[in-house]
């Protein structure tokens, strides 16, 4: 890589430290169904769960998991290395890989760090979407390693979207925060076959826009205390991914 663009992808990384330590210090946090991530560290402390949440969302997953070593994939193109470089500051351990480049080679090196201990999960829509809707790469960890899959979805009453692929989500100072855990584990056979893999990545997709659905109307009405009362209606709306 050009000298220059990894100076300015480091210094971007801490900027973004920075940034985000000063503007979620401003931020009121409600977490609900951790009770689940909790148990299961308890009776896994050598272990964690695999967390599984969508691209508009990493920004502040990156910091609320700030410092644990984590293991997140990250692109392997040019502008990947600014998200590599982000999460590196906030104490994660970005490995350099896609579904459609040095993919295979980023699953191996994912499978080795998290066998030692380490917690991690995907963004399971990234790199380019289509948003809210996941690759298989969660899948096929879950399989090989063992590990449950534990969704998590957040939201925000004020926010900026950006105008990428994913509308990233940013709060704006001051701004309410819900955090939502799923309220069970996904779990993949070992000898799940593709059929069944392709049964559970679908599964994944309909929990976590499910999740989605309660956190982004949580703060749209003052009837709700917790965002797991929002009744979501059958079918599911599309996915919000344009206002």
């Amino acid at each position: 890589m050009i000298p220059w663009y990894s100076m300015l992808a480091h210094a971007f990384g801490w900027f973004s430290r920075i940034f985000s330590t000063i503007l979620f210090s401003s931020c009121r946090v409600s977490v609900f169904g951790q009770e689940i991530e909790k148990k299961y560290l308890e009776e896994h402390p050598a272990k964690g769960p695999l967390y599984a949440s969508w691209h508009r969302g990493l920004f502040f997953l990156i910091y609320f998991y700030r410092n644990l070593d984590c293991v997140v994939m990250a692109s392997a193109s040019k502008d990947g290395e600014l998200a590599a470089q982000a999460t590196k500051s906030h104490g994660w351990i970005p490995v350099r890989g896609s579904s459609s480049y040095r993919g295979t080679e980023a699953l191996r090196e994912m499978l080795s760090l998290l066998k030692k201990g380490h917690r991690g999960g995907l963004v399971v829509d990234a790199p380019k979407g289509p948003p809210c809707i996941s690759k298989m790469g969660i899948i096929v960890l879950a399989k090989r390693t063992g590990l449950p899959i534990l969704p998590l979805i957040w939201s925000a009453d004020r926010c900026w979207r950006l105008g990428s692929w994913d509308r990233t989500i940013i709060p704006k100072p001051f701004s309410r925060i819900v955090m939502l855990y799923g309220s069970e584990f996904l779990s993949i056979p070992i000898n799940a076959s593709d059929e069944d893999c392709e049964a559970y990545r679908q599964n994944l997709d309909s929990i976590l826009n499910r999740m989605m659905y309660q956190t982004d109307n949580f703060f749209k009405s003052h009837e709700y205390s917790d965002p797991r009362q929002i009744k979501v209606p059958v079918p599911l709306p599309k996915p919000d991914t344009v206002s």
